[in-house]
């Protein structure tokens, strides 16, 4: 209420109602991505009884869940600009590390630990050569990626390295044991996912490295370090890679020199589709969890739907391009409902 001789600032102005929640999460290239995924989880379900089968849903969440490791580091070195293409192979070299250890009975906490500092290493390899030639990230990438394989061929002789069993009680559990019915390796990735939302939407380096993949000149010139976030980010999609191959290493009870091979491009689809723009500055942790939904959502049907495996390829690659037409599509009408209003 206001007092007698004063004017509120609101009087005589329209008045603008808020925007629902979920629009405040969701922007254009989500939207579109979630259409996709709920057209494709519709098909799913009305074209095969198993689909929404509780074993069926669990597994996809499993198949995706490595990939999803990865997906966060490479999508968040994405929006800085830059590009890991090297994290299959530190996937499968941190798996390696990991094995050798534990099969030589070295400690549970140094295994890991091992394991997971190799992931760091490596990503602080390719962001150092990065910034000290000043090469984009994925010429370092495309280089290291043949290095790290060639180390997980030689540590492992060529051949899978099998852990001994049993276990140490924590490994074994944390790799086979679930939470009603979910891995406890997917809740955990889950919970990642969330706490790297919150940077990208809350943080203020979330901003920054915003910031710095859309105009990296300007992020410079108001103070922000560029390089170091650039360094950063590829340091810490090197560690995610990692985590990824030391849980699966709980997982399977086995790391193999070429486990990975082809995940970066996979990857690098679904973060592509959950709407990370290529040349960074745009993008969020929902997108590529989307993203990464209707790949798995999509790959389910080709087994539930019996195409032929000559096929898959082929199939998949239409997908990727429907499903980004379908983002291009919601992002253009949004585009000319904003303009028109």
């Amino acid at each position: 209420m206001t007092s007698p001789g004063k004017k509120s600032v609101c009087e005589g102005a329209a008045v603008i109602p808020e925007p629902p929640w979920w629009r405040s999460w969701l922007v254009f290239e989500e939207r579109g991505i979630t259409a996709a995924f709920l057209l494709f989880f519709i098909v799913g379900a009305t074209s095969s009884p198993y689909f929404l089968t509780i074993d069926n849903l669990t597994g996809i969440l499993q198949s995706l869940t490595f990939l999803g490791f990865l997906a966060i580091g490479v999508g968040l070195t994405l929006m800085a600009g830059e590009i890991d293409i090297s994290v299959g192979s530190v996937f499968g070299l941190a798996a390696v590390v990991t094995a050798l250890l534990l099969h030589h009975d070295a400690p549970l906490w140094l295994a890991i630990a091992c394991g997971l500092g190799t992931g760091l290493g490596c990503g602080l390899v390719n962001g150092t050569v990065a910034q000290m030639i000043r090469v984009p990230g994925v010429v370092v990438t495309l280089a290291t990626l043949g290095v790290y394989r060639a180390l997980a061929l030689v540590l492992a002789g060529g051949s899978p390295v099998r852990v001994v069993s049993p276990l140490p009680g924590f490994f074994d559990t944390f790799g086979q044991g679930t939470v009603c019915g979910v891995s406890v390796i997917t809740l955990v990735f889950l919970a990642m996912a969330l706490l790297a939302e919150l940077v990208v939407r809350r943080t203020a380096f979330g901003f920054r490295l915003l910031a710095v993949g859309s105009n990296p000149l300007a992020a410079h010139l108001v103070g922000f370090r560029v390089g170091r976030t650039r360094l950063v980010l590829l340091t810490f999609s090197g560690f995610m890679a990692a985590l990824s191959g030391v849980c699966s290493l709980a997982y399977l009870h086995t790391a193999g020199p070429t486990a990975g091979t082809g995940y970066e491009l996979s990857v690098l689809a679904a973060v592509i589709i959950g709407g990370v723009r290529l040349t960074g500055g745009r993008g969020s942790i929902l997108g590529i969890l989307l993203g990464l939904a209707v790949i798995g959502v999509f790959q389910n049907l080709i087994v539930l739907w019996g195409i032929p495996p000559s096929w898959t390829q082929g199939v998949s690659g239409m997908v990727l391009i429907a499903s980004m037409a379908l983002t291009w599509l919601s992002r253009r009408a949004s585009s000319n409902r904003l303009g028109g209003s």
